[in-house]
C-alpha cells in the first residue's frame, strides 16, 4: 500500500510484483537477462520468453546490432517517406524467393509494410475489405451492362421477354408487355440493393490470437481480450480447428445470390451471381497464445479446396510461427498450407526493429490499395534494413538457422517428454515444433494445497510456476494467453546444452512441488526471507476421503467471507507453510496486495434441531491484520469493500442466500451495510455477538457480585458499534458504564454519541413508566429530570445532549457514564467487556480491580485479552460472542480461530441462524436494540445455539 506512484501500465506491473516478475534488466545478450543485486553485481537470468517470439536471433545479436549502428552512425536516412525505397524492394525479393523455395510455383507476393504484427493483421482485412469492395463494384456494372443489353434486345424485338421469375422473391409475375418487364427489371433492382447493405463475415479459428487491436481483436477467440468491443469491430464467426466440415458448412451459410439477366438463345432470362459477402479466413499454422496447437496437413488441403470454391481468400498469420522458428521459415509450408495473404512480424526487426509485413498473392493484390493504406512508420529506412540484415542471417549457409531452430526444439522436446513420462500426475500435454512450445500442466483445482489450487482457481498457477523459476532457477518463463495451465517456451536458436540442463532441473523441481503439493519452495522466495527454512521438498498430499453416497441437497446454503487471522492459522490452512516465520507469511500476504482471493473451501453442513438444514462455504481473503488496520488508518477502506463484494457475489454464484463477514472485515464494510448484492444478506454477526456476550457475562456477575444493579461496567471499544451496543444495553442493569476508546481521529465524537444513546434511552424508559433499573433509575431522581416528568415531556423527544450538560454543570465526574481514552479508568469496573478490534492485548493487569469479570470479545471473539489471567487468580476470563452448537460442527482448519469443535463465533453463527429462520436482514441490519437482541437470541436457541462462557 505504501508502492511508488506508477503511471505505465501499473496494474499489470502490481499483478508482476505479486509474483515477485517486476525486475528491472539492465542488459540482455543471446538468451540471458540481466538484472542488478543489492550489491551491485549483474544476474544472469536464462531468457525463455524471448520476447513473445521476436527474438529468433536473441538478444542483441551482435551483427544486428553493428548493422544498426552503421545506418544510424552514417546518418543513412530514417524516415523519407514519397521516395524510393530499393531496401524495402529487396526485402520483399528475399521473401518472395523464400516463398518459392517452401511453396514451388507460388505467385509472386508484393509486399505491404507495418508496424506491428497486429498492425499487419488490421492491413489484410482491410485489403479483404477493399477487394471485396471493388469485386462488388465489378459486379453491379456487370449487372447495369447486362440489363441494357436485355432492354435493347426486348425493344427491338431480337429477345423474348422471360418466361420464369422465380428466383425473384415475392409473387412476380411473368412479363407479358415491355411495361411489365420494366416492373420485373425493378424488382430485380430492389433484391440487389437489398442485399448492399449486407456486412461482410470474416472467419477465424477457436483459439485464435491475432492481436488487441481494434479490428484485430475481433480475430482473437479468447473473449477476455474481444468481447468488450464486439460492437466496434466486423462479424467474425469463429470455427473448430482442424474441423473442414464446420468450416464449410459455416461458409455455405453465407452465399447470398445477386439477380441478373442474361439474353440466351433468344431470350431473356433471370440468373443469379454470386454476392460477395465473405471477406477471408484467418489462420494460424500453429496457435501459439491458443495453447501450441497445429493445424494438420490434411486440414490444410482441405483448407484450401473449401475457400477456392467459397471464393475465400485465406490468411495465413506467420508472425510468431514464421522467420524459421519451426525449422522452415514458413511453419505453412510443414502442412502445405499456401496462403493469399502471408503475415509475418515479430523476429522479422531482428529483436530491434519494429516491423511486420503483410504479403499479398498477385492475382489477388489490388495496387490502388496502396493509395488508401499507409503508415508514417512502416516502411522506414532503419527498420526495412534491419529487417534485410535479419533475412540474410536467417538464409545464410543454406539456411542453417532453420536446421538449428528444428534441432534445438526436438532437444528442448525430448526433455520435456522425459518430465511427462516421469511425471504424468504433473504435465498433461508437451506440444510444439522447433522452437515454439508449450508445456502444460494438469489441472491443479482441485490440490490439496490451498496456495496451489487457489492460484490454478484464479488461472494464475503459471504466473506462480514462473516466480518460482525465476526467482531460484534463474529461468524466465511464459504464459499463454488461452491455456492457463501451459508455460510456453520460444528461445533463440543459440539455446544451448547447458541452458537446457537449466531448464530440466528447474522443471523437475517445479513438477516435485506439485506432486508433492509443497507450497513452501513457491511461496518462499515471494516473502523476502534471506534462508529458506528447509530445502527438501516434503510431500503434503491428502487422501482423498471417501465421499460414501450423495448426501441430500441442504435447505440452505451460506456463505462465510473471512480470512485466515493469524500466521498459525495461515499454517493450519496450509499445512506446507508451517516452516514459514509470523515475518515471512505476512510478507507474502502483503505482497499478495492484488490478488486476495483464495479458494472457497469444502461446504460444512449443519443441521438445526427444527429439521433444515445448512451448507455453510467460507470464501476466503488474504489479507493480513495489518493491512486491515492500514485500510481504516488510511481511509481506504473502499478496498477491502470491493474485495468483501467480489467475495460476497461469488458467494451468491453458489447459491448462497445469507453471507457473513468475519474476523474484523465488518468494521472495514461498514458491517455489511455497504454491500448491496441483491437476493443476499449480508451480516457481520455484530447483533448474536452482542446477544451472547451479554448472556455470558449476566450468570457469573450475579454468582461473583449478587447483583447487577450496583455494578461499573467497563467496555473497551465503546465507541464501536458492537462496544456501543453493549455499554447501551448493560446500561438497562447497572449502575455506571465506564466507555474507553482508543484515542484516535473521531474517537471522543463516537464515545459521545454512544454516552448521548444511553440517556436517550433512560429517558424513553422513565418517561414510559413502570419499574426502572439500571442508570435510568438513578438519572429518575435528577431534578432535570423530574421536571420533565412534571412537564409531561414526551420520551421521544431528544433529550440526551440536555442531560449530559446537566449532569456536567452537576458533578465533578459523570456518576452514570464516563467517556475516556485512560484504561486506568478501569480500577473501579466490577466487570470489563473488551470489544476492541485490536488483535494484540490491550488490557494492562495494573488497571483492573479485584475480583473483576473480564467478558473478552476483542478481536471479534478470537480471545486476544486471555492472557491477562495468566497473573491474576482472581480474575474471572470468560469468553465473550461464542455459541456452541450440539454436533461437532467446525470451520475449516486456518478460520475457526481459537475455538473448539462444536463451537462457533457469533458472527457465523448469525449467518446460518439467518438462513434457517427466513429472518433475512431484518435482525442483522441497523441499530443493536434490546428487542432485536433478544429475537435473535430467541432464534439461535431454537436452532440449537447457545452462549458459551468458558
Amino acid at each position: 500500500m505504501n508502492s511508488p506512484t506508477r503511471y505505465a501500465e501499473a496494474l499489470l506491473t502490481g499483478m508482476l510484483g505479486t509474483f515477485g516478475l517486476n525486475i528491472e534488466y539492465v542488459r540482455a545478450e543471446r538468451n540471458s537477462l540481466y538484472y542488478l543485486d543489492e550489491t551491485g553485481a549483474e544476474v544472469p537470468v536464462l531468457d525463455l520468453v524471448g520476447g513473445w517470439g521476436s527474438l529468433m536471433l536473441g538478444h542483441n545479436h551482435p551483427e544486428i546490432v553493428a548493422h544498426a549502428k552503421k545506418l544510424l552512425d552514417t546518418g543513412s536516412p530514417v524516415h523519407s517517406q514519397f521516395s524510393e525505397h530499393p531496401v524495402a524492394d529487396r526485402v520483399g525479393e528475399v521473401l518472395n524467393g523464400i516463398i518459392g523455395r517452401e511453396f514451388p510455383g507460388a505467385e509472386p507476393y508484393p509486399v505491404i509494410f507495418a508496424n506491428s504484427g497486429a498492425e499487419a493483421v488490421e492491413a489484410a482485412v482491410k485489403h479483404c475489405e477493399f477487394d471485396r469492395a471493388l469485386r462488388l463494384k465489378s459486379l453491379f456494372e456487370q449487372i447495369e451492362w447486362n440489363v441494357d443489353v436485355a432492354v435493347k434486345a426486348v425493344a427491338d424485338g431480337s429477345a423474348r421477354l422471360p418466361d420464369d421469375t422465380s428466383l425473384l422473391p415475392g409473387d412476380v409475375p411473368v412479363p407479358t408487355t415491355a411495361e411489365e418487364f420494366g416492373a420485373l427489371l425493378g424488382a430485380v433492382a430492389t433484391h440487389n440493393v437489398g442485399l448492399v447493405g449486407t456486412s461482410p463475415v470474416f472467419f477465424a479459428l477457436e483459439r485464435a490470437f491475432h492481436g488487441k487491436l481494434l479490428g484485430s481483436t475481433q480475430f482473437t477467440f479468447n473473449p477476455t481480450f474481444r468481447a468488450a468491443f464486439t460492437s466496434l469491430g466486423l462479424p467474425v464467426t469463429f470455427v473448430p480447428p482442424n474441423d473442414a466440415a464446420a468450416l464449410e458448412s459455416a461458409l455455405a451459410e453465407h452465399r447470398p445470390a445477386a439477380l441478373d439477366v442474361e439474353v440466351v438463345d433468344g431470350r431473356v432470362t433471370l440468373v443469379e451471381r454470386p454476392f460477395p459477402v465473405i471477406g477471408g479466413l484467418i489462420v494460424e499454422p500453429i496457435q501459439g497464445e491458443g495453447g501450441i496447437h497445429a493445424l494438420t496437413p490434411e486440414y490444410a488441403a482441405r483448407v484450401r479446396k473449401i475457400c477456392d470454391a467459397a471464393g475465400c481468400p485465406v490468411i495465413v498469420d506467420e508472425i510468431q510461427t514464421g522467420m524459421g522458428r519451426t525449422g522452415k521459415f514458413f511453419a505453412s509450408a510443414h502442412i502445405g498450407l499456401l496462403a493469399d495473404y502471408y503475415l509475418l512480424g515479430k523476429s522479422l526487426g531482428g529483436g530491434i526493429g519494429k516491423t511486420s509485413a503483410m504479403l499479398v498473392r498477385q492475382s489477388r493484390y489490388r495496387p490502388e490499395f496502396e493509395l488508401v493504406h499507409s503508415s508514417t512508420f512502416a516502411k522506414d529506412g532503419f527498420t526495412t534494413s534491419v529487417a534485410l540484415r535479419t533475412l540474410e542471417l536467417l538464409e545464410a549457409e543454406d539456411g542453417a538457422a532453420y536446421d538449428l531452430a528444428a534441432e534445438r526444439g526436438e532437444r528442448v522436446l525430448g526433455v520435456l517428454r522425459d518430465l511427462a513420462a516421469e511425471y504424468p500426475d504433473v504435465v498433461l500435454d508437451v506440444r510444439g515444433k522447433g522452437l515454439l512450445i508449450g508445456l502444460e500442466f494438469a489441472d491443479q483445482s482441485q490440490a490439496s494445497s490451498p496456495v496451489i489450487r487457489e492460484k490454478a482457481a484464479a488461472g494464475l498457477l503459471v504466473f506462480l510456476i514462473g516466480s518460482y523459476l525465476q526467482l531460484v532457477h534463474r529461468i524466465r518463463t511464459g504464459p499463454t494467453a488461452s491455456v492457463p495451465n501451459m508455460l510456453r517456451i520460444e528461445p533463440s536458436i543459440h539455446l544451448t546444452d547447458e541452458e537446457i540442463e537449466q531448464l530440466r532441473t528447474g522443471l523437475t523441481d517445479v513438477c516435485r512441488i506439485l506432486r508433492h503439493q509443497d507450497a513452501l519452495p513457491l511461496i518462499h522466495p515471494l516473502t523476502g526471507a534471506a534462508d529458506q527454512p528447509r530445502t527438501e521438498i516434503q510431500d503434503f498430499r491428502t487422501e482423498a476421503a471417501d465421499a460414501g453416497p450423495a448426501a441430500e441437497p441442504a435447505t440452505h446454503k451460506v456463505g462465510l467471507v473471512s480470512y485466515p487471522p493469524t500466521p498459525d492459522a495461515l499454517r493450519q490452512l496450509d499445512p506446507s507453510l508451517a516452516d514459514l516465520d509470523d515475518a515471512a507469511l505476512l510478507a507474502y500476504v502483503q505482497r499478495s496486495e492484488l490478488l486476495k482471493d483464495l479458494p472457497a473451501t469444502a461446504p460444512v453442513r449443519y443441521t438445526s434441531p427444527q429439521g433444515a438444514s445448512v451448507d455453510l462455504t467460507v470464501y476466503p481473503l488474504l489479507v493480513s491484520q495489518q493491512q486491515l488496520r492500514a485500510y481504516r488508518t488510511t481511509g481506504q477502506t473502499f478496498l477491502i469493500g470491493l474485495d468483501l463484494d467480489r467475495r460476497v457475489r461469488a458467494a451468491k454464484a453458489d447459491g448462497c442466500e445469507t453471507v457473513g463477514i468475519g474476523f474484523g472485515l465488518g468494521t472495514v464494510g461498514d458491517h455489511g451495510g455497504a454491500l448491496r448484492v441483491p437476493g443476499v444478506t449480508v451480516t457481520a454477526g455484530s447483533t448474536l455477538a452482542v446477544g451472547a456476550t451479554l448472556a455470558a457475562l449476566e450468570q457469573p456477575a450475579l454468582e461473583r457480585f449478587g447483583d447487577l444493579g450496583g455494578l461499573t461496567v467497563a467496555v473497551v471499544g465503546g465507541g464501536g458499534r458492537v462496544g456501543s451496543a453493549l455499554g447501551a444495553l448493560s446500561a438497562e442493569y447497572v449502575a455506571k458504564i465506564v466507555l474507553v476508546g482508543s484515542g484516535r481521529e473521531g474517537s471522543a465524537e463516537r464515545l459521545r454519541a454512544t454516552e448521548h444513546r444511553i440517556y436517550q434511552d433512560a429517558w424513553a424508559r422513565i418517561a414510559a413508566g413502570g419499574e426502572l433499573t439500571g442508570i435510568a433509575a438513578a438519572l429518575a431522581a435528577e431534578p432535570l429530570v423530574t421536571k420533565w416528568l412534571a412537564d409531561g415531556r414526551s420520551g421521544d423527544e431528544p433529550s440526551a445532549e440536555a442531560i449530559a450538560a446537566h449532569l456536567a454543570d452537576s458533578y465533578d465526574e459523570n456518576p452514570f457514564v464516563l467517556t475516556t481514552d485512560d484504561l486506568s479508568a478501569l480500577r473501579n469496573a466490577h466487570a470489563v467487556i473488551a470489544a476492541h478490534s485490536s488483535p494484540v492485548p490491550v488490557l494492562v493487569e495494573k488497571h483492573l480491580a479485584q475480583g473483576a469479570v473480564i467478558a473478552d470479545l476483542s478481536f471479534f471473539g478470537t480471545g486476544a485479552e486471555s492472557a491477562i489471567v495468566a497473573g491474576r487468580d482472581d480474575l474471572l476470563y470468560l469468553r465473550g460472542g461464542v455459541l456452541s452448537v450440539p454436533e461437532d460442527t467446525i470451520l475449516p482448519r486456518g478460520f475457526n480461530g481459537p475455538l473448539n469443535t462444536g463451537e462457533l463465533l457469533a458472527g457465523t453463527a448469525e449467518a446460518i441462524v439467518l438462513a434457517l429462520s427466513g429472518a433475512g436482514g431484518t435482525l442483522s441490519q441497523g441499530a443493536i436494540t434490546q428487542e432485536r437482541v433478544h429475537a435473535i437470541i430467541d432464534l439461535a436457541r431454537q436452532h440449537g445455539f447457545e452462549a458459551i462462557s468458558a
